[in-house]
């Protein structure tokens, strides 16, 4: 993903480091798994911070070069106040890409939602008691545009050669997808098998919860991302406004300089915490 040479640099600085907290990171190397991503998790962290340290180090060489040729205010003070804002946004930009295969997680998830929603509208439809759950799964295989089910779906067929191995196919893949759809409808397909519960009361009720749990999730989500989306945007402005007054406007006053000076650096911090809430209600 990242390319053999980055990889190698990458891997030298930081694998020993990587190695020793991998325990930390096994639902990490789940993800990269299941969206298939070519790396494992202490070569893709490795990777991650070389990028995010490189950044730090350009961004700081930038800043210094402009305070330079601009003639702008330059001290001790200044120098650790562009410091600071090169690791933060180093450290956000970290934090993007340690974010990103989650976010094509989410992209996954969603588009295998969608499918099993489908899959279950057209179920719902044909459904009766009649049918076994292999049938269903050959059902739901043979529903045009279900590629992301297929994939599991014709795996627990091919593994299941009688009622145990499918009942036991069926929870191994629940256990290890990040679909609550897929999850919990084969665990009610192994409920099926168990005779707790019959198939069409499964497919119907299932619908149903779907339905409601989604509208009420997705009004909770708007309503706290967008009044965090304001202010986030909000003190941006306010960040990018005291750097100017900052370095650029003439102040005489060397306390009030450094009072702007340190909320600038004490509101990146905010602005971070909030991207980090942001990232988490996404």
């Amino acid at each position: 993903m990242f390319g053999k040479i980055l990889s190698h640099i990458s891997l030298f600085l930081f694998k020993d480091i990587f190695i020793k907290l991998q325990d930390n990171f096994k639902n990490f190397s789940k993800v990269l798994n299941y969206i298939k991503v070519n790396e494992n998790a202490v070569s893709y962290l490795s990777n991650i911070l070389f990028i995010s340290l490189f950044l730090v180090i350009v961004l700081e060489f930038i800043f210094i070069f402009l305070m330079v040729k601009l003639n702008i205010y330059f001290n001790i003070f200044s120098f650790f106040i562009t410091i600071f804002i090169s690791f933060t946004i180093g450290l956000m930009i970290f934090l993007v890409l340690f974010k990103f295969p989650y976010y094509l997680l989410d992209i996954k998830k969603t588009e295998l939602d969608i499918e099993f929603e489908n899959s279950l509208k057209h179920l719902s439809v044909i459904c009766d008691n009649k049918l076994s759950v292999l049938d269903v799964l050959r059902i739901i295989i043979s529903i045009e545009d279900n590629y992301l089910i297929s994939e599991n779906t014709k795996k627990i067929i091919t593994n299941s050669i009688d009622d145990l191995n499918l009942k036991n196919s069926l929870l191994y893949i629940s256990e290890n997808t990040f679909s609550e759809i897929e999850k919990f409808f084969l665990i009610k397909l192994v409920d099926v098998l168990d005779k707790k519960d019959n198939l069409e009361d499964v497919v119907l009720n299932y619908l149903n919860e779907i339905e409601s749990s989604r509208k009420e999730l997705s009004e909770q989500r708007k309503s706290k991302i967008n009044i965090l989306f304001q202010v986030n945007i909000f003190i941006f402005l306010i960040i990018i406004i005291l750097l100017i007054i900052v370095f650029i406007v003439p102040i005489t006053n060397q306390t009030i300089r450094q009072l702007l000076g340190f909320i600038a650096i004490i509101l990146p911090i905010i602005e971070f915490i909030l991207i980090l809430i942001l990232y988490n209600k996404n």
